[in-house]
């Protein structure tokens, strides 16, 4: 039986695991592909990932057959386009606040009825091997889209957000969120009933959402809310956890 691509899995709201890269290195990711995490997110908006790394740390996770999207520092279209072109399994987008700004990012994702600039000599098109006709359909099929609701700007017109055709799913930001609502805890009530709300509104549009935690222990909570896309920690909390696990037990046996 053919295991569905990302994107297919992602629709059919199963639920998926992975974690954000940090470290512009691709032996972090090829360490990170060897694991059955379903997915990783280079993160390009918060770490020090110039284009150069970027691409590297891409060919390492395509090589390995690991599910790769990038959340991207903004919406320009010429900064969608190169992501894409490297190869990206598809792209996380941050501060989705208006339908008509996720609308120009869609667009300018796909090729039919968008305006992404056609080239298959980038990795996405196997360096030329692949022909027009073919990429074009294999893009516009695999390409996944997934938003950040992170803004209490958002929470105004929210069901027009997750509405927007061609958003493929929904990542909500509870940090930025509660910078927003002038909070400082993810956990405070004002930040968890935006946070309900945005999943009833998702699961209202059927579509995915997803959220980031810190660790694994809330994932069944979050489940019960509809959450089908986890994003637990990333290669550096797991660096320090190991780090701290060892050093407990080494305290342990004195």
């Amino acid at each position: 039986m053919t295991k569905p691509s990302f994107r297919a899995a992602l629709q059919a709201r199963q639920a998926l695991v992975g974690t954000f890269v940090k470290t512009p290195s691709h032996q972090v990711v090829e360490v990170l592909a060897s694991t059955p995490l379903d997915y990783l997110v280079l993160d390009a908006e918060h770490a020090p990932f110039d284009a150069q790394a970027l691409d590297v740390c891409m060919l390492a996770a395509r090589a390995n057959q690991k599910p790769a999207l990038v959340r991207i520092p903004d919406s320009h279209s010429s900064t969608v386009l190169r992501v894409l072109d490297m190869g990206a399994t598809g792209l996380i987008i941050p501060h989705a606040v208006n339908p008509q700004g996720m609308s120009e990012v869609v667009r300018s994702a796909h090729y039919r009825n968008g305006t992404r600039g056609f080239s298959n000599s980038p990795r996405a098109g196997a360096y030329g091997l692949i022909g027009m006709g073919e990429l074009i359909a294999e893009a516009d099929r695999e390409t996944t889209l997934i938003f950040q609701i992170e803004d209490a700007s958002a929470l105004d017109c929210l069901e027009s957000l997750v509405n927007v055709e061609g958003a493929d799913g929904f990542l909500i930001g509870r940090a930025d969120l509660a910078v927003s609502l002038g909070v400082g805890d993810i956990a405070h009530p004002a930040v968890s009933a935006a946070t309900e709300r945005i999943c009833r509104a998702c699961d209202a549009a059927k579509k995915p959402v997803g959220i980031f935690l810190p660790d694994a222990r809330e994932i069944s909570r979050w489940k019960e809310s509809g959450v089908s896309l986890f994003l637990i920690g990333s290669d550096q909390s797991y660096l320090r956890a190991q780090a701290a696990s060892v050093q407990s037990q080494l305290i342990a046996t004195h």
